[in-house]
Formats: structure tokens, C-alpha cells, sequence
């Protein structure tokens, strides 16, 4: 069965491991001791932000944190890519929401375009404070319905 929740302890130790892997995997251009340096921080920041998990079968999958209007972060474990999970959950933000914004890495080619063929669109292009990468600033906001 699968299901989208809140985060509970038991799941923190799974979301760093898929978080900290996830981005080793998709910026290859930033120094892997940027991740590991940002772990601690990244801990104590899931209780300060809406974490769900996507669990599966009894498995967390993948995860997403959102903060008020902004996506903090959307990953699926490795073994689970492209197999629907990761549109599944933007999916589920974009019923959840009628607006929101996240950033992306211009050379996170992967995921600047997940979320361009799911209908997010880029404001603007802006640098990242502590790694002095471009990245693009996307927002999805609900079309009102015709009345």
C-alpha cells in the first residue's frame, strides 16, 4: 500500500540517508563535504518544517519538506527513481497548495526538468549564497477555475 504522512522519528534516520545520498547524486559539482558539513543542520531543520514521507509497501521511498509556501526539498531513494513516486508527490503538494516556490540548481539538469514537465515555472534566476551556483527560482501557482 501506498500513502503519503508526516514524518515520525522512527523515519529521520531513513530521510537523512535518502537526503544525504540524493545529494551527493544530483550535485556532482559541489564538494561532498558541503553535505556532510550541512547534516547536522538538515537534522535539526526536519522538526522546524512540514516533512512528509512517501512510504511504500512499508518502505520510505522518498520525502518532502515544505516550509509555509516553499519546497524545501523533494527526494526518492535511489532505488526508486523513475518509477513514479517523485510525481507522485509533487502531485500531492500541488493539490495541497494553490501556490508555492522552490529552488533548484541550474546544473541539477535532472530536476530543473522533473519539475518544467510538471508544470512548474521559472521567476527567476538567482545565486545560491554559499555555494555561488545559479540556480532557478520555480513556482507552481493552481489555475482558478472559469466561472
Amino acid at each position: 500500500m501506498d500513502f503519503i504522512r508526516k514524518l515520525i522519528d522512527t523515519d529521520i534516520e531513513t530521510v537523512m540517508k535518502i537526503w544525504h545520498e540524493g545529494n551527493l547524486e544530483a550535485h556532482d559539482f559541489v564538494d561532498p563535504a558541503y553535505w556532510d558539513k550541512s547534516k547536522s543542520y538538515v537534522r535539526r531543520m526536519l522538526g522546524e518544517v512540514d516533512v512528509y514521507v512517501y512510504e511504500s509497501n512499508g518502505r520510505v521511498v522518498g520525502f518532502m519538506g515544505m516550509d509555509g509556501e516553499y519546497l524545501e526539498g523533494l527526494f526518492v531513494h535511489r532505488d526508486f527513481r523513475g518509477l513514479g513516486f517523485g510525481t507522485r508527490m509533487i502531485e500531492w503538494v500541488k493539490a495541497e497548495n494553490d501556490y508555492f516556490t522552490l529552488h533548484v540548481f541550474k546544473k541539477n539538469y535532472g530536476a530543473y526538468t522533473f519539475y518544467r514537465n510538471r508544470g512548474l515555472l521559472i521567476r527567476d534566476l538567482e545565486i545560491n549564497e554559499d555555494l555561488g551556483e545559479e540556480e532557478y527560482l520555480m513556482y507552481y501557482r493552481r489555475k482558478k477555475e472559469e466561472e
